[in-house]
């Protein structure tokens, strides 16, 4: 199931930057953007197309026959939402456009995002999270993922054969100063006399 409230909001933008008033242009705009598996959905409103309020109509059928239930979005919510490949900000959006109308308190909707974030990060917001807003923290957040991100990165990619082979010369060379350091040390001690 689509979330077909977004896809009206799209639609209405395009309505308004074309300043589209009438019911009827708005219908047929509609129907020429209709993928597929709606028109199969609604095929009886466009056979038939209504006398009064034909896109408003539409528009309602579609949301009704095709469109997520508020449980359906909410169960979606507090089951199958996780980050994935999305920032703590757009997580953040995502479970917000999933609440639609649905009330729920800043302070458990907030907490439900946060755990659904990687355990480093919401470690390092835990001092923070009382007295700083929702949409500071999700910055904040999008801020030490790229970090532990791009960390993770780099360590996994190789070192190249030579930067390998320096640094092996190196801690070569210092443990032979550091033996020959500790074998003049040895042999400046002064012996005691046994008792």
């Amino acid at each position: 199931m689509t979330n077909t409230k977004s896809w009206f909001v799209q639609i209405q933008a395009l309505f308004d930057a074309k300043r589209i008033t009438s019911q009827r242009t708005r219908y047929c705009y509609l129907v020429e953007k209709l993928p597929a598996d709606i028109v199969e959905e609604v095929m009886d409103l466009l056979e038939n197309v209504p006398d009064d309020n034909p896109y408003d109509r539409l528009k309602e059928a579609i949301l009704k026959r095709t469109g997520a239930s508020n449980e359906a979005m909410l169960r979606n919510l507090f089951t199958q939402v996780e980050l994935g490949d999305r920032t703590p900000s757009q997580l953040l959006r995502h479970i917000r456009t999933l609440l639609g109308d649905n009330k729920m308190s800043e302070n458990i909707m907030r907490s439900l995002w946060l755990d659904k974030l990687p355990t480093t990060t919401t470690q390092i917001l835990a001092p923070m999270t009382e007295e700083t807003q929702t949409e500071k923290l999700a910055d904040i957040a999008d801020r030490i993922h790229e970090s532990c991100r791009s960390r993770r990165v780099n360590s996994i990619q190789p070192q190249p054969a030579q930067q390998r082979d320096r640094e092996f010369n190196d801690l070569k060379s210092t443990v032979e100063r550091l033996s020959i350091q500790l074998q003049g040390l040895l042999q400046k001690r002064p012996t005691v006399p046994p008792r």
